[in-house]
Order: structure tokens, then sequence, then C-alpha cells
């Protein structure tokens, strides 16, 4: 079963899969990365395979009237020729907007501190493609190109950016219980900046897994993005471990992890659902 993993934000993230046709088998390890511990695998879906995955996340900021804030993510994944597959993706958030940026919110520039003083909706709506360059067959590691295009809801005007990212994957350790890293390299342009705006931004995000039974994994990630000026970087370390269900077409996750900077939430617990719906 295929798992993928760029991003989107925070400290605590998981995932589940169910499929609606007959088990799969579980012979192999489960996969070492994937959404939504901030890191995206550069393996593509198979032709005519289709995945569904569901994440929600709670965040708590450390300043404002307003703390919390909690976001949902929905995206789907279709396999349409070998190396290449379709994303599809929406998702929204209710609170503190300033620890959701990278979610696609965009605050007013001109309400300053006001931002943090009342709940306020986002979120945005994602298309685009990965392409796997190689498979990473002896002591290269699996690349792969993911490139899609964002239109951003906030309390502002609504936005539009265009993303590519590098992925890189390596198995380091094979056998029964595989030990593998993952990173993810990208840039994002605002295709419509306002003055004041930061017209491109940068991601890093490392990951490091370790199997601890042929169906559950531990996964170790930090991630770190740009923000607008005068905003520190984005700066998370997340723990956290994906457990693979019976029958081999479901997966969990449970995350949990911390910001580094006074621009990053103090903590976030995220929580995901996988779902193999074709093969």
């Amino acid at each position: 079963m295929h798992r993928r993993g760029p991003a989107l934000a925070g400290v605590l993230s998981g995932l589940l899969l169910l499929g609606t046709s007959p088990a799969a088998g579980q012979d192999g390890p489960i996969e070492l990365a994937d959404d939504p511990f901030e890191i995206t695998d550069p393996i593509a879906a198979a032709p005519g395979s289709a995945e569904i995955g569901f994440t929600g996340v709670y965040e708590r900021a450390r300043r404002g009237r307003v703390r919390g804030t909690g976001a949902g993510d929905v995206e789907m994944e279709f396999g349409v020729a070998p190396r290449l597959e379709l994303r599809l993706g929406q998702s929204g958030a209710y609170g503190n907007l300033e620890t959701r940026r990278r979610l696609g919110t965009i605050p007013e520039l001109t309400e300053g501190p006001a931002e943090t003083e009342r709940a306020r909706w986002g979120g945005e709506t994602r298309l685009g493609a990965l392409y796997q360059l190689s498979e990473g067959r002896g002591a290269a590691p699996a690349v792969g190109l993911l490139g899609r295009v964002r239109t951003l809801y906030g309390p502002g005007r609504t936005a539009y950016e265009a993303e590519g990212v590098v992925l890189i994957g390596k198995t380091i350790v094979r056998g029964p219980l595989p030990f593998g890293a993952h990173v993810n390299l990208g840039w994002t342009t605002r295709l419509d900046p306002q003055p004041g705006e930061r017209t491109n931004r940068y991601l890093f995000n490392v990951s490091l897994g370790q199997a601890v039974s042929n169906d559950t994994a531990l996964v170790v990630t930090y991630a770190r993005s740009q923000q607008e000026r005068g905003d520190r970087d984005y700066s998370l370390v997340q723990a956290g471990f994906r457990h693979r269900l019976p029958g081999g077409r479901a997966v969990i996750g449970l995350a949990a992890g911390a910001g580094l900077t006074r621009d990053s939430p103090r903590f976030q617990i995220a929580l995901g659902l996988q779902w193999t719906l074709s093969e």
C-alpha cells in the first residue's frame, strides 16, 4: 500500500486508511514516512490506485486572547500513470490563525496584534501532482518532485500560491525492522503578492523512522518553513507513531510536537486516518 507524507503543519499528526476491496497482504514492514508527520514520501501511487486521508489537529498558540486552534484536512491521491499521481486537498481551521499560516490563512496585515484577539476561519484548496524521478535502488535514494497550486482563504483577501518540493527518501537499514530517513526541500511563490507580503518562502523538513514491529513505526520529524516578514520561521519538532491495521489497507497515526520559535505553536496534537480505496 502506497504511503506518502509535505506536508502540512504541526506538532501532532497521524493517518488512517480503510479499504473497500479485499484485504491486501501485510508481508512487508510498514512504510516509515507519511503525512501528517510533515513529510511527503517520494514514492508515487501505482496507476489505477486511489487513497484518501483525513487529519485532525489541535494547536495552542503562545500568545493572544484566543489560544486554541482546531484544523482539519482531507487529501485524495490518484495513480494516473507509471510514477505519476494526482493530488486534491482541502484544509480548514478555526481559532488563532497566527499558528496556521502554512495551512493557507491570510491575516489582514493592517490589524497587527488584534489578529490574535478573536477566533477566525481560514483554509486552503490545493491541486497538484507528484512525479517519481527514481526508485532508490542500491545506495541511491528515491527522489520525487511534487508541484501544486493553492487557493488560500482567510480573514483578509483570497490569495494564490504555487509550490514545488523535492522529495528524498532512503531506507538505510533494511530487514524486518527497517530504519530510514526522508527530506523535503520546497519553495513557495505567492502569485499575487500585496505590498508588505513575502513573495517567496522556503520549507525544509527532515524525518527519521524506525519500525518497531511489522505494522508499527516510530517517527521523529523536524519541520521548518519561512513566514511573513517580521515573523520568525515556523519551527517544529514532533514525534509519533504510525500503525497499520489488520487487512493492510488502513493506517492510523498519532503525533505530538512543540514549536521552537515565538511564531510557532506552543504545542500541537494530531490524529490521522488513511484509507486505501483501490490498488
